[in-house]
């Protein structure tokens, strides 16, 4: 089974399969992460939710950790 998280992330940036998306990962810390990224990788964590996120929600999002917290949050 895929992760979701993983997931949300290799579809918002580019990574190598084998990077480790770990949970203390930053955001800033993966490798392409960039501005328009970080916009894609809110839009691909909505479209899981099917709703939109907070501005609130948007900024806390500074981890894979955090990431999978809000998705485990919205029963995700």
């Amino acid at each position: 089974m895929t992760d979701p998280v993983h997931a949300v992330i290799r579809c918002a940036v580019s990574v190598e399969d084998d990077f480790a998306l770990r949970d203390d990962l930053m955001i800033q810390d993966i490798p392409n992460m960039d501005s328009l990224a970080q916009v894609r990788l809110v839009m691909e964590i909505e479209k899981i939710l099917d709703d939109k996120l907070g501005m609130n929600e948007m900024l806390s999002l500074d981890s894979v950790a955090s990431i999978r917290q809000l998705l485990k949050s919205r029963g995700k």
